[in-house]
């Protein structure tokens, strides 16, 4: 009788926990905590305005490095660093000093420390070099003394909490509309000119990109890219990395192909006349193939 009860206390904490972690989306104070990358001086945006961070923000939603916010006036969105791969290295940290742990303990600390460092690069190349093309107003990547003391965050819960950030890790971005719900709502109205204007300015974005040798392992439109008063943006800098070779002709060609492949598919359902249109762009936008695998793909699309 004891373990059965026992079992079933086990199964209802289990509930409890799940539902909770449903209901606030993941999200709780200590997820951000803790969340910047002091070993290194990264680069500093200059100050916001005030109104930036003095007014509330509200729970949007979250991707795999950061918790996004919106303010009430709708114009940005900030994005508060998931501590996630800080938590790891402190607890592979702790491990690496135990027997027969240690040494597996250490490889796992020394994976998350890496993909800290990386994710910080990524957020400072973002700030040097894609600024406009990723709406980036406000960069913080160092603790800091002189933002406003109180930032008032606003949970999935519609409960408040008032943060310093000058503790915090966070990027605020112009608030941009996502490209599908967007090129969608111009082809329901019938712009198709404004759908084309689009479509070629969302191509152009990823080629001044991959031009700066700015490499992107995570080229997803549905959810990476949006608009912003009708210009494209990157919505996640996340995934940034330099490499001068992805500036060649030859090689960004593909990279592009690849990335637009998914917009191809979208239009086919959507509206398959402008899939010429598409396939037109690219070849007019994408300089001369060096690789006949890349004209082969352009034969494709």
């Amino acid at each position: 009788m004891k373990l059965i009860k026992l079992l079933i206390l086990c199964a209802c904490l289990i509930g409890v926990a799940r539902f909770t972690h449903h209901q606030t989306h993941g999200f709780r104070l200590s997820k951000i905590v803790g969340n910047l990358c002091e070993e290194k001086q990264w680069i500093a945006s200059d100050l916001p305005s005030e109104e930036l961070l003095t007014q509330r923000y509200h729970y949007l939603g979250r991707g795999l490095q950061s918790f996004v916010f919106a303010s009430e006036d709708g114009k940005y969105v900030i994005k508060l660093f998931n501590n996630r791969y800080q938590r790891n290295m402190n607890i592979y940290r702790l491990l690496s000093h135990l027997p027969l742990v240690g040494p597996r303990a250490q490889e796992r600390y020394s994976y998350f420390h890496a993909k800290l460092l990386r994710t910080f690069s990524s957020y400072q190349i973002a700030e040097e070099e894609l600024q406009n093309e990723a709406g980036l107003i406000f960069t913080h990547l160092n603790p800091s003394a002189d933002l406003p003391e109180r930032l008032t965050i606003v949970d999935p819960l519609h409960i408040e909490h008032t943060i310093n950030p000058n503790e915090y890790g966070f990027i605020v971005q112009k608030r941009a509309k996502m490209v599908y719900p967007t090129l969608l709502s111009y082809i329901e109205e019938g712009n198709i000119d404004e759908t084309k204007q689009a479509i070629a300015s969302l191509v152009q974005l990823f080629i001044a990109k991959y031009e700066k040798g700015i490499a992107d392992n995570d080229p997803l439109i549905r959810t990476n890219y949006g608009f912003i008063d009708g210009k494209p943006v990157q919505i996640d800098v996340g995934p940034f990395t330099k490499d001068p070779q992805i500036a060649d002709p030859g090689n960004y060609s593909l990279e592009v192909l690849k990335a637009t492949n998914s917009l191809k598919h979208w239009l086919e359902d959507h509206c398959p006349e402008l899939c010429p249109f598409l396939a037109e762009t690219l070849k007019e936008q994408l300089p001369a193939q060096t690789h006949q695998t890349t004209d082969n793909e352009l034969l494709k699309t």
